[in-house]
């Protein structure tokens, strides 16, 4: 089995091996730009990296300025070639960069962090010039990181925080704030990578490189767009199987966030629902609320893995029971049944007006007291409990002080994991000792539940998702000729589809009124008679399909009828017949499948319901190959084809099975020919009775 999946043509074919120590950890490191020129911001930012690569262990941080024999007196060299050692790292604080970069390529600098902007953010011909003269500087062994980044690489941490740290990477320098801003929460940070435009350091480096880390517990990002998605894929691919998640906030879900990315950073946002698609098959968590994000990964950091979605309730008050199981309904947590020995524990600790199944409500009444301690220990002892939720409802000295003492016990304890809520504006002592324990701790009911459920789906997905190298294994196919580019009409587009295994319903093209008749007589039943040009790609709108034509006359008036109104509405279209075919009538569903290249994954799979109104109905879901057939039925399930399949009001079962071993052959297809093929439009593929599989009545390809 090869070590990387199969990939489109052009693409990185694995991960990159990258001397991070060079970057950060460096020895040698030279500053162009610094100044003491007090007020200035290169003078800030001198010192502040001075102070901070020192701080790190650099052996030297020399200053490079035109003119200045010293810097705030530290020596100075007039250029990077001058620094009479070799530079692990040059950190650029000018304004015109290019010609300092090719300086420090030819002097064998191993990394340079670019401060400037002014490239491929600005959405102009010479913003996109110069970060193409930069891509081609980054092109050597020199690795680069940035332009339009910071400093943020060097941030000093705290120490002595409890369990593993957090690793941060960001498209931007500011939404990285809060994120590092975990600290304060008791969530260590090991490093923070900001990308800025990415012209060569990339997500998918620095996601590869902190996978590796034993101190890393969860990485969390800010992403505007991604330089390449199937690198993207494979790094998130080793942090799974490392058991380090990673945590996405992914802007662009509309046209205004996509709109600011470009200005931002240059990135093209990409479709969103690809985005969504890809992030399930890679096991990236994406979150929408970077608060849930930082706790997320807190938990993580902090957490042994939860291993299911049953959760085990314990609350102070009715009311906030109520709201979190309707919660935890909505993002799929289940709140099982107590044994029941755990329930005749609770009922021996607690009042008989109270609730003790599932959740159980303590009123407060036993919080304080040593039965509190008891009740939580009967939930986490109980069988069914997988991960134990505790909210606490403001900081009321002793209820608060006493359940924070009882869970940081149990938390350390363990061994199921124990989660906390603190919804009090006021952190007081009780909050500081939760944050010291390193209990995972969320601050809204909203934010634990999707925390557990993104805990319970990442482990899940650890044990049984399959490697992405090993999803497929696809063998070349004698094709039809893809050398010559254009649309492909429909008899040429289903001789494609059949070297793939995917049914196309067997057809005549037909050049005469008699010859259609004769083909309509050789069929038992209706048939269809529609145009034959790759230069319609929606005949049913022109008027160029007839169906339920029965007779020799009826597919001679059909024929007729065809060639005339192909003439009258589509007259620069190229004509090469009138395809007869049988007439499905026992069809249970009509599906759209498709094939398109998407940023920046590459080609990608399309299904969604088809038929005439495909594009009002836009029901689709996605999948980007390789993928595996549980993602497959996976992308049917989230479109109304699942419903209509299983039987709808009474009607026939569909053949799910054989729509999915479709879905498959067309995946092989886009893993051997993708990258000659820019679209791929089956309409419809009809889903017959259960047990008599599907068939594509219409196709076009584009080479």
């Amino acid at each position: 089995m090869p070590d990387t999946p199969p990939r489109p043509a052009d693409r990185p074919t694995g991960l990159r091996t990258i001397a991070w120590q060079h970057l950060f950890t460096p020895e040698v490191v030279a500053v162009v730009g610094a100044t003491d020129t007090e007020g200035s911001p290169q003078a800030y930012q001198w010192r502040q990296a001075r102070e901070r690569l020192l701080a790190l262990g650099a052996r030297a941080v020399h200053p490079v300025h035109p003119t200045k024999d010293t810097v705030d007196g530290v020596p100075a060299y007039r250029t990077v070639s001058a620094v009479p050692e070799p530079v692990d790292t040059a950190v650029l604080l000018i304004r015109e960069p290019l010609p300092v970069l090719r300086e420090c390529l030819a002097a064998g600098t191993r990394f340079a962090i670019v401060f400037a902007s002014g490239f491929a953010e600005l959405g102009t011909e010479q913003g996109d010039r110069a970060q193409r003269q930069l891509a081609r500087i980054a092109n050597g062994p020199m690795r680069v990181l940035g332009p339009n980044t910071n400093l943020n690489i060097y941030e000093p941490w705290a120490e002595g925080l409890p369990g593993r740290k957090i690793a941060v990477i960001s498209q931007s320098g500011n939404i990285g704030r809060p994120i590092v801003q975990a600290e304060a929460l008791g969530v260590g940070v090991a490093s923070w990578a900001p990308l800025g435009n990415e012209v060569d350091l990339e997500f998918a480096d620095f996601v590869a490189e902190f996978a590796g880390r034993p101190e890393v517990g969860a990485i969390v990002a800010y992403v505007e767009g991604f330089k390449d998605g199937w690198t993207m894929r494979l790094a998130a691919d080793r942090a799974l199987r490392a058991g380090v998640p990673v945590i996405v906030i992914k802007v662009g879900r509309t046209e205004q966030g996509a709109a600011m990315a470009r200005a931002h950073t240059g990135h093209l946002t990409g479709n969103d629902a690809v985005h969504d698609a890809v992030f399930r098959q890679a096991g990236v968590i994406r979150m929408e609320d970077i608060d849930e994000a930082i706790e997320t990964a807190g938990a993580f950091c902090h957490s042994a893995p939860v291993t299911g979605r049953r959760v085990a309730l314990c609350v102070m008050s009715g009311g906030t029971g109520s709201h979190v199981a309707d919660l935890c309904g909505q993002y799929g947590l289940e709140l099982p049944p107590l044994a029941p020995e755990t329930s005749q524990r609770l009922r021996s600790l607690l009042p008989g007006y109270l609730h003790v199944d599932n959740p159980v409500d303590t009123g407060g009444v036993a919080t304080s007291r040593p039965e509190g301690r008891a009740v939580l220990e009967a939930l986490m002892d109980d069988p069914a409990t997988d991960v134990l939720l505790a909210p606490i409802n403001g900081a009321f000295p002793g209820l608060s002080d006493a359940i924070t003492r009882d869970l940081v016990d149990l938390h350390r304890r363990g061994p199921k994991p124990v989660v906390a809520v603190w919804t009090s504006p006021v952190r007081d002592e009780s909050h500081q000792a939760l944050c010291a324990a390193g209990v995972p701790l969320f601050h809204s009911f909203r934010g634990a539940v999707v925390g557990i459920r993104a805990m319970a789906d990442f482990h899940t997905d650890r044990r049984t998702r399959p490697r992405i190298a090993t999803v497929s294994t696809v063998r070349r196919r004698t094709t039809p000729d893809l050398t010559r580019p254009g649309i492909r009409d429909e008899r040429e587009s289903g001789e494609l589809l059949r070297a793939y295994g995917i049914p196309v319903l067997p057809s005549q093209v037909v050049t005469s009124a008699g010859a259609a008749a004769k083909a309509a007589s050789e069929v038992d039943g209706p048939v269809v008679l529609k145009a034959l040009s790759p230069d319609l790609a929606h005949k049913s709108d022109l008027g160029l399909v007839i169906t339920g034509v029965t007779g020799a006359d009826a597919a001679r008036a059909a024929y007729d009828r065809i060639v005339a109104t192909a003439a009258e509405r589509a007259p620069a279209a190229r004509l090469g017949g009138v395809v007869v075919a049988r007439q499905v009538t026992d069809a249970v569903a009509e599906v759209l499948l498709g094939v398109s290249h998407q940023h920046p994954f590459g080609p990608t799979i399309t299904v969604g319901l088809g038929g005439v109104l495909a594009e009002l109905v836009a029901d689709t879901a996605f999948g980007v190959p390789p993928f595996d057939e549980e993602h497959a039925r996976w992308m049917v399930g989230q479109t109304r084809i699942g419903t209509l399949l299983g039987g709808f009001r009474g009607g026939p079962a569909g053949d799910l099975d054989a729509l999915v071993t479709t879905i498959l052959r067309l995946h092989d297809l886009v893993l051997d020919v993708g990258h000659l093929v820019s679209e791929v439009d089956v309409n419809p593929l009809l889903v017959r009775p259960k047990g008599l599989g599907v068939v594509a009545v219409d196709a076009l390809v584009v080479v």
